[in-house]
């Protein structure tokens, strides 16, 4: 009796979605994986993922968007627009799609440095910033997007989708 209820239960996980959310990043860590979709390819709060956006416009985003609970896995893609800020608001941000995603296991990518307004920015800055996702649950994706301009379909993105197609 008790495996057909675990059975029944794997089952009903196995048709859960996984989603991605966040900024410009989005659309090729989205298009490198065959298990991630975007909520829609049109950007915007209803997304919940734009190019140019930080942590502070995804939890504004969130709050706006009703609970789903046929989302399973969420991957979150976020951080590179606002510099890798100390004053981010991680724990709301993973509180919140915990929230909107209750059955859902969290991910995040981490992105890019060494281009733009981030030229300054290093690895190490990156992947600590990455580790207060970590301290909350979020399952890290390795590798980060990296030292690179990141909007185009660069190499680094296949890696990281089937990455994120074996953790799912």
């Amino acid at each position: 009796m008790y495996q057909k209820d675990t059975l029944k239960i794997e089952q009903k996980s196995d048709t859960l979605k996984s989603i991605i959310i966040g900024d410009s990043q989005t659309p090729f860590v989205d298009n490198a994986s065959e298990k991630v979709s975007r909520i829609s390819t049109t950007s915007g709060m209803s997304s919940l993922w734009q190019g140019g956006k930080t942590v502070s416009w995804l939890i504004l985003a969130l709050e706006k968007y009703s609970t789903d609970s046929t989302v399973g896995n969420v991957v979150l893609c976020i951080g590179t627009n606002g510099g890798y800020s100390s004053k981010d608001n991680i724990e709301k941000l993973i509180t919140l799609t915990k929230e909107k995603f209750p059955n859902s296991k969290l991910y995040a990518v981490q992105g890019s440095w060494g281009w733009g307004g981030i030229k300054d920015v290093t690895e190490t800055k990156v992947r600590n910033y990455y580790k207060k996702y970590e301290e909350l649950g979020v399952v890290i994706v390795e590798p980060p997007i990296g030292k690179i301009e990141p909007h185009g379909n660069k190499p680094i993105y296949k890696v990281i989708g089937k990455e994120l197609d074996s953790l799912l």
